[in-house]
């Protein structure tokens, strides 16, 4: 179990790149990770080209601007969590994609049983109109309480490793959102369905949450629903270094895309 603690954007996504890629190839272990971003950032998915982000209005609202290694939409790293999984098939992950979802899920559910409240996975619904931003439309893999979603979940394969990984919303994000979208949006008709169909662990509770409450109870539902033990652990310097030169190049690209 690694805890990074807050990272750059292109670093955060480096590193998940990195563990998933060298899990595939015998060189790291099984590994859960919990992190967020500093500065806070917007993630776009792998295959995402269009989308209605204003790379402009990001700088501006100290937003950075990534692309993640795994597909979906654009998702808002503020007042969230996000965590990853890098394990494959030698350790009991499902090869097929929505049973490996279902699994994690199962993790992840019993980890918020032990916060106090009982949340359900997702199901797959017609595609929204503004289906470029993650948390308007639910899909299989992501966690609702009551109908609203909170938690976004992605996934990407290489060989037999699987990363999964996921953003977790501490505290309402409407508002930031309409900040960042592309001139001509109708921003206010957004950030109202967006208060409308999501959520937050502060709104499901009614209280504050200590990040750290939140980690030891999903590495609790994740131990036991993966019958895993987790270890407390550190990036090796291979690890390490190979994220920073992976980000050094991300960071480039990102620049490439915002202005195309």
């Amino acid at each position: 179990m690694l805890d990074t603690g807050a990272l750059p954007a292109s670093l955060n996504m480096a590193i998940d790149q990195v563990l998933l890629e060298m899990h595939a190839r015998g060189e790291s272990p099984a590994t859960l990770r919990f992190y967020q971003w500093n500065p806070p950032a917007v993630s776009l998915g792998y295959f995402q080209r269009r989308h209605s982000i204003d790379p402009a209005s990001c700088r501006k609202a100290g937003l950075d601007l990534v692309r993640r290694p795994t597909g979906g939409r654009a998702v808002l790293h503020l007042n969230d969590l996000t965590y990853s999984v890098v394990a494959g098939v030698e350790e009991g992950i499902p090869r097929s994609i929505q049973a490996a979802y279902r699994l994690l899920c199962e993790g992840l559910l019993a980890g918020f049983r032990t916060l106090g409240f009982e949340a359900e996975s997702g199901l797959e619904k017609p595609q929204s109109l503004q289906a470029d931003i993650c948390f308007i439309r639910v899909a299989i893999g992501d966690i609702v309480y009551q109908g609203k979603k909170f938690l976004g979940n992605a996934q990407t394969w290489t060989g037999s490793s699987m990363l999964q990984h996921g953003s977790i919303i501490l505290a309402p994000q409407g508002q930031t959102w309409t900040k960042i979208l592309k001139p001509g949006m109708p921003k206010e008709a957004l950030r109202d369905k967006i208060n409308a169909r999501t959520t937050s662990l502060e709104e499901i509770l009614c209280r504050s949450i200590k990040l750290d409450e939140i980690k030891a109870a999903l590495t609790e539902g994740m131990a036991k629903v993966l019958r895993a033990n987790f270890l407390r652990a550190e990036l090796s310097s291979d690890e390490l270094r190979l994220a920073k030169e992976i980000a050094s190049r991300q960071t480039i690209l990102e620049f490439q895309d915002a202005k195309r």
